[in-house]
């Protein structure tokens, strides 16, 4: 039956059900994104901003998805983190609270929210993130896909308007009123999107623009931070 569901095209990782990710072994189903090497990066990105704090650190992970990067922050940097992980898909918050539980006693410092970005989250958080990460939609619709992804991951997880900036504008726009002093924004950008997002968070008011690349050498993750 998994061959036979394989040689229909559908991904790996859905067959198998699971798939590493950094440290964790996360369940993966159609629910969610498929968990990737270059949002292993970004995930990387985050951790080492928190580590770089040298204290009790507040983190947001903004779609969270399987919660990858948010299970991996908990994970690696435990106790010395509070995580909030949102979603606005309850099927993918099904999704991460099952991987939750395989955190064990790390778990605590965990929280899940179902909501739109930001919206997802209490006020009294407003001011005082200290790293907010995601990896948003950022493919333009119409951009041709595999069809492994195009035809089996979930389209709201992929696509993000005419030039795959929709989501990023949303994030990068409310930032500055949600990261604390000196906090700072890591998120998954698409390889050709390094300008736009970068001009982005300079518009908004964010600072020390930079962009990492992934494992390939391709442009992957914006890092901005509050001025």
């Amino acid at each position: 039956e998994m061959v036979a569901r394989r040689a229909s095209g559908e991904p790996l990782q859905y067959v198998l059900g699971r798939w590493g990710f950094r440290t964790l072994d996360l369940l993966v189903d159609a629910r969610v994104l498929i968990p990737r090497p270059e949002t292993e990066v970004v995930a990387g990105l985050a951790i080492d901003a928190v580590a770089a704090l040298e204290r009790h650190a507040l983190v947001v992970d903004l779609g969270t998805g399987s919660g990858a990067i948010a299970l991996s922050v908990a994970a690696e940097r435990w106790p010395h983190v509070e995580v909030w992980a949102t979603d606005s898909s309850e099927e993918a918050l099904a999704v991460a609270r099952a991987n939750l539980a395989g955190l064990g006693r790390r778990a605590a410092v965990v929280r899940l929210a179902v909501g739109d970005w930001f919206g997802a989250l209490p006020e009294d958080l407003r001011g005082r993130i200290d790293v907010v990460v995601s990896n948003p939609p950022y493919v333009a619709t119409g951009d041709p896909l595999p069809p492994d992804v195009a035809d089996w991951e979930p389209a709201a997880a992929l696509y993000a308007g005419a030039d795959g900036l929709d989501d990023l504008r949303r994030i990068i726009g409310a930032a500055p009123d949600w990261l604390a002093p000196d906090g700072v924004l890591v998120l998954e950008i698409g390889e050709s999107q390094a300008a736009a997002a970068s001009a982005l968070a300079l518009d908004a008011g964010l600072a020390a623009a930079t962009v990492e690349r992934d494992l390939a050498g391709k442009d992957r993750a914006l890092i901005a931070r509050r001025a």
